[in-house]
C-alpha cells in the first residue's frame, strides 16, 4: 500500500508549507501543479489528498471525476478540501464540485498545522481500511472460487437451508442430483416431495436429530427425479451455531451415488451365486484357492523384492553421483591442505590445516558409506578368512562397546574363505556391533556367530555361503520399520546420534561383493543382522613387496602422464608428482591423453575414471593396445565395478580423495607391480 499524502494548493507558498507539516510527523507527500497530474499520481495510489478549494476550479475536474466514478466498490478515495470561510451560501459550481468528491473533509482556513496533521492521519487511516477490506475481498473471492472448484471436482453439490423460513439455497450441480434444471427452483418441498416414500422417515429422523442435538446430519436416501428414474444421493450437512441477531440455517452437500449403490447390489447378488457354487463343489475350490493364494504369495514376495531392488538402485545412482561430485572437491581441499601443512614451519599454521583435514576426513568417511551403499565403490575382493579377522577385532570391539557391554563369540566357519575386502568387511562387523551396542541402552550381551551355510535366500546365487550374524539383547525393532531399516539416512537414533549410512553401508558392501544381508527381530527380546557372503576357492595372489612404513617414495626417473577432467585436481596431481622429482605432462580429456602416449612415452599414466567422452577404463585399455607395458594408475571418486575388472591390472586405483603421501605410494606401486608383471 501507498501512504503518499498528494497536495494540490495552486497559491504562494500552501504546497510546501503543507508538505513541511506533514513531513515533521513522518508522512511522505508529493506536490502536484495541477488536477492532471494529481490524477495521474491516483492511478499509482496514495493514501490522501490534500486540496485547496480554489485548486478545484481549474480544469481536469473532468478527468478526476471519471477516476472517481471508476473506483472499484472498496475504494472510496478520501480528501481534504482547505476552503475560505464564506459569509453566506457557496455559489452552486463550487458546491458541486466540492459534492462530486464524494469522501471529503472540509477544512476552514486558516488552519494550524496540528489540525491539518490530525486529519491527514485520520485519512490516511480510512484507506488503510479500505486497503485491508479489498483484501479481505480478494481473500474471500479466491476462497469461494476455490471451493466451487473443489465441490465440482468431487461432484458434490451445495446446500444451504434456512431453518426459521425454511427458504433452501441449492448450487447448480445440487439441482442436478434432483434431476433439476439449473434455471429451475428447488424448494425445500420439492426435496421432500422427491424423497422415495420408503426413505422419507428415516431422512426427517435423521434431520431432526442433527437439528435438536447439534449433530452432523448424515443420510442416504433414494430420490424420484421428475422423469421417473431413481437415484441414490449420499447428503451430509451441519447446522451453523447460532449468532445473536441471525437465523439459524444448515449447510451440506450432495453426492449421487447411484452407481455405487448398483455395484453394491450387484456384488451381493455376486456374493450369493458365488456361495451356491461354493455349496455345490466345495472340495474343488478349496484346492483351486489354496493354489490361488500360493501363486498370489509368491507374486507378492517377487514384487516386493523387485521394488525394493529399484528402489535401492535408485537411490544408489543418486548417492553414486553426488558422492563423485564430494569426492572431486575433497581431492582439491585436502591435497592441497596437505601440502600447506608439509610446506611450513609455522606451528599456527600446521595446527589450522590439522583441523581441516580433519573435518576433510569426516567428509571422507561419509562419502565413502555412500560409495559403500550405491555399490558404486570397488571393493579389493579376495579370500578373506572370517573367523581369524572377527578374532583380530577383539580390541577394537572392546575399545569402541566400551565396558557395559559384553562381547561374546561363536566362530564355526573354520579355515573356510569368504569372498570379500577384508577393511570393508571389518568396518560392516563394526556398524552392526555399534548399532547393536545403541540398541541396548544401558548395556548388555552383543554376540558374534560365523557358520557356513547351504541354504538359499532371495538376493543371493546358488552355492555355499559363510554367515556372520551379531546379534544383541536390546529393545528390538517393530515389524512395521524392519523393511526401511537398510534404507539409507533413515535411523531411530536421536538427532546427532547417527548419519542413518551405518546399516544401508552394510548393505551395499555384502550385496557388492556377491552376497546379501538378512535381519530378524523381535520388541522386548534383541536383533539379529546376518551378512551372506560367498565361499572363495581363490588362491592368494603373490604381491610385490610392501613399501616401508611412512616412507614416501620419489621419482626414479619415470615419466607420467596425467589424464583429468577437473582443472583443481589435475593441476594438485601435477604438483604432487613433480615435487616427488617426476617428469609430467597433463591433458584434460581422454581423448587429449591418448594424442600425447606417442610424444609423450610415458612409464605410467594417471586417468580420472569419470570424465566425458570416454572414461578411464576406455582410455586405459587404448592406451594399453598403443604401449602394452604402460603402467595404469586409475584415480576416481566413482567406480563401475565391472568396467575397473576389465582393466589389466584393475588393483591399480587411487580413490578420491587423498594426500600427497598416498599418491606417492600408489605411484610407485603401480609403477612395481608393472615391472614384475613383465618380469
Amino acid at each position: 500500500m501507498d501512504e503518499r499524502i498528494l497536495i494540490l494548493a495552486p497559491r504562494g507558498r500552501d504546497a510546501p508549507v503543507i508538505a513541511e507539516s506533514l513531513a515533521s510527523l513522518g508522512y511522505r507527500s508529493l506536490i502536484c501543479p495541477d488536477l492532471g497530474a494529481l490524477t495521474d499520481a491516483l492511478h499509482e495510489n496514495a493514501g490522501a489528498a490534500v486540496l485547496t478549494e480554489e485548486a478545484l476550479a481549474q480544469d481536469g475536474t473532468q478527468t478526476l471525476s471519471a477516476w472517481l466514478a471508476a473506483q472499484p466498490p472498496w475504494s472510496d478515495f478520501p480528501f481534504i478540501v482547505l476552503v475560505t470561510k464564506q459569509p453566506g451560501k457557496r455559489a452552486k459550481a463550487d458546491a458541486a464540485r466540492l459534492q462530486a468528491i464524494g469522501n471529503i473533509v472540509l477544512l476552514e482556513r486558516p488552519i494550524n498545522a496540528e489540525t491539518l496533521v490530525s486529519a491527514a492521519a485520520s485519512a490516511v487511516r480510512a484507506r488503510r481500511r479500505q486497503y485491508l477490506a479489498r483484501d479481505q475481498l480478494s481473500d474471500q473471492v479466491k476462497a469461494e472460487e476455490q471451493l466451487r472448484f473443489v465441490l465440482e471436482a468431487g461432484h458434490l453439490g451445495a446446500w444451504d437451508l434456512d431453518l426459521e423460513s425454511r427458504r433452501l439455497t441449492a448450487s447448480k450441480l445440487a439441482k442436478a442430483h434432483f434431476g433439476r434444471q439449473a434455471n429451475e427452483p428447488l424448494t425445500l418441498d420439492d426435496v421432500q416431495a422427491a424423497v422415495h416414500p420408503d426413505d422419507a422417515g428415516r431422512r426427517l429422523a435423521n434431520l431432526d436429530v442433527s437439528i435438536t442435538q447439534g449433530g452432523d446430519y448424515e443420510v442416504e436416501y433414494r430420490v424420484v427425479w421428475p422423469d421417473g428414474s431413481v437415484h441414490w444421493l449420499q447428503v451430509r450437512g451441519r447446522p451453523n451455531r447460532d449468532l445473536p441477531g441471525q437465523s439459524r440455517r444448515m449447510s451440506g452437500v450432495t453426492l449421487d451415488v447411484t452407481e455405487r449403490k448398483a455395484a453394491e447390489a450387484a456384488l451381493i447378488e455376486l456374493n450369493a451365486t458365488l456361495e451356491l457354487r461354493v455349496a455345490e463343489s466345495v472340495h474343488e475350490l478349496r484346492l483351486t484357492n489354496q493354489r490361488l493364494r500360493d501363486e498370489i504369495g509368491e507374486r507378492e514376495q517377487a514384487q516386493a523384492a523387485l521394488i525394493q531392488a529399484q528402489k535401492m538402485d535408485a537411490i544408489g545412482q543418486l548417492t553414486g553421483g553426488i558422492a563423485h561430485d564430494f569426492n572431486n572437491l575433497l581431492t582439491a581441499i585436502v591435497g592441497n591442505v596437505d601440502m600447506i601443512e608439509k610446506r611450513t614451519d609455522d606451528p599456527r599454521i600446521q595446527r589450522m590445516a590439522a583441523n581441516a583435514l580433519e573435518g576433510v576426513e569426516r567428509a571422507t568417511k561419509l562419502t565413502a558409506q555412500l560409495l559403500a551403499f550405491s555399490r558404486s565403490q570397488q571393493l579389493d575382493l579376495r579370500a578373506v578368512g572370517v573367523d581369524a579377522l572377527i578374532s583380530g577385532m577383539d580390541d577394537l570391539l572392546t575399545r569402541t562397546l566400551g565396558h557395559t557391554v559384553e562381547i561374546r563369540t561363536d566362530l564355526r566357519a573354520g579355515a573356510t574363505c569368504a569372498n570379500a575386502d577384508p577393511n570393508q568387511l571389518e568396518l560392516a562387523i563394526l556398524n552392526l556391533a555399534i548399532n547393536a551396542r545403541d540398541a541396548m541402552g544401558e548395556g548388555g550381551t552383543v554376540t558374534l556367530h560365523s557358520r557356513l551355510a547351504d541354504d538359499w535366500h532371495e538376493g543371493l546365487q546358488p552355492g555355499q555361503h559363510v554367515v556372520i550374524s551379531v546379534s544383541d539383547t536390546g529393545h528390538g525393532i517393530p515389524a512395521d520399520l524392519l523393511q526401511k531399516v537398510f534404507d539409507p539416512f533413515f535411523t531411530t537414533k536421536s538427532v546427532g546420534k547417527g548419519t542413518g549410512l551405518g546399516l544401508s553401508q552394510v548393505y551395499g558392501i555384502a550385496t557388492q561383493s556377491g552376497g546379501t544381508v538378512r535381519i530378524e527381530s523381535a520388541v522386548g527380546v534383541g536383533t539379529t543382522i546376518e551378512i551372506w557372503l560367498p565361499v572363495s576357492h581363490a588362491d592368494e595372489r603373490l604381491r610385490p613387496s610392501e613399501l616401508p612404513p611412512n616412507e614416501t617414495p620419489l621419482s626414479q626417473g619415470e615419466r607420467i602422464l596425467v589424464v583429468d577432467d577437473d582443472p583443481g585436481v589435475r593441476q594438485f596431481i601435477v604438483q604432487c608428482l613433480k615435487s616427488l622429482g617426476y617428469r609430467v605432462t597433463d591433458a584434460a580429456s581422454g581423448q587429449a591423453g591418448l594424442y600425447r602416449l606417442a610424444n609423450d612415452r610415458p612409464h605410467l599414466m594417471i586417468v580420472d575414471f569419470a570424465m566425458p567422452g570416454m572414461n578411464g577404463a576406455q582410455v586405459a585399455a587404448q592406451a594399453r593396445q598403443a604401449s602394452p607395458d604402460l603402467a595404469v594408475l586409475l584415480v576416481t571418486g566413482y567406480a563401475d565395478a565391472r568396467a575397473i575388472k576389465d582393466l589389466v591390472l584393475s588393483e591399480a586405483v587411487l580413490r578420491k580423495p587423498f594426500k600427497v603421501s598416498d599418491l606417492a605410494v600408489a605411484v610407485r606401486r603401480a609403477l612395481e607391480e608393472a615391472r614384475w608383471i613383465e618380469a
